[in-house]
């Protein structure tokens, strides 16, 4: 199965990565190839997330040895990375609530 990032996802990569640049004392490269390694999980086994609390349609998994999870959403045989997830609440669920507000917008062709 094809995985794609969508926008709402790069808030969430972007601080990701700037919590590991502040963070010299944990390994980079680890937590890079344990995203590799959800990314190929989530490929071959889409069910394999959690539902992600009252979502429906919205699953979560856990980057192993990390403080962070991907939010997705299966559709046209495609896993669509909605945010990756600060576990510890230092980010918002904005991006989660755009992607859910923007789903769920009718589609008018104008786009």
């Amino acid at each position: 199965m094809k995985l794609e990032y969508l926008r709402t996802s790069e808030p969430g990569l972007r601080w990701m990565r700037e919590y590991y640049r502040r963070h010299p004392q944990l390994d980079t490269r680890r937590a890079a190839a344990s995203l590799r390694t959800a990314e190929t999980v989530l490929s071959g086994h889409p069910a394999a997330g959690r539902r992600f609390e009252d979502f429906e349609t919205v699953r979560e998994y856990l980057i192993q040895g990390t403080s962070f999870s991907l939010l997705y959403t299966v559709a046209r045989d495609t896993v669509w990375i909605i945010d990756i997830r600060d576990q510890r609440g230092r980010r918002s669920a904005e991006a989660l609530r755009r992607f859910l507000r923007d789903a769920r917008a009718p589609q008018d062709g104008s786009g």
